[in-house]
């Protein structure tokens, strides 16, 4: 009988198994995002962006936004420029007192526009900022801000498509 309970015994698998190893896979090439995401170092940029603009310091705002792009080493004209509108919005708007993420667009794998509220002392602005997703990095390519508060919805659709 200790004979048959021994060949039992070993005859049955034990029910808790060991577990199986899970292959490592290589980490992923990092490369465009998902649609709704925003790369972490593009967010860390606006946020300094924006950080810079409410302590009045515009043209580095404008520097940081641009960090790292051909832009900011090709067309230093254009950061001038922005720079100047930007002053402009401000002394009609008031200065920056916070500024907050409404949305985040892509046309493509590679193209993004990335729409911030930005409210001023006296009246919300609406700032997009687009970034590209290039030479295996994503960068900053252009900014726009509007004023009216329009801009901050969307048109309605043509009455033929209602």
């Amino acid at each position: 009988m200790k004979f048959c309970l021994l060949v039992l015994f070993l005859a049955i698998p034990p029910a808790v198994a060991a577990p199986e190893k899970v292959p490592v896979r290589p980490a992923a090439e990092p490369g465009p995002a998902a649609p709704a995401d925003l790369d972490a170092g593009v967010k860390l940029r606006i946020d300094g962006f924006f950080k810079l603009l409410k302590e009045g310091k515009i043209d580095g705002a404008y520097a940081r936004l641009f960090e790292g792009t051909t832009i900011a080493g090709e067309q230093p004209e254009l950061l001038s420029s922005l720079a100047k509108n930007t002053t402009k919005v401000f002394e009609k708007c008031g200065n920056l007192e916070s500024a907050s993420l409404m949305r985040v667009r892509t046309a493509g794998k590679t193209l993004k526009e990335v729409v911030y509220i930005a409210n001023c002392q006296k009246r919300p602005v609406r700032w997009q900022i687009y970034v590209y997703y290039g030479g295996g990095r994503w960068q900053v390519l252009d900014t726009d801000v509007q004023i009216e508060l329009g801009s901050f919805f969307d048109p309605e659709p043509p009455a033929a498509s209602r």
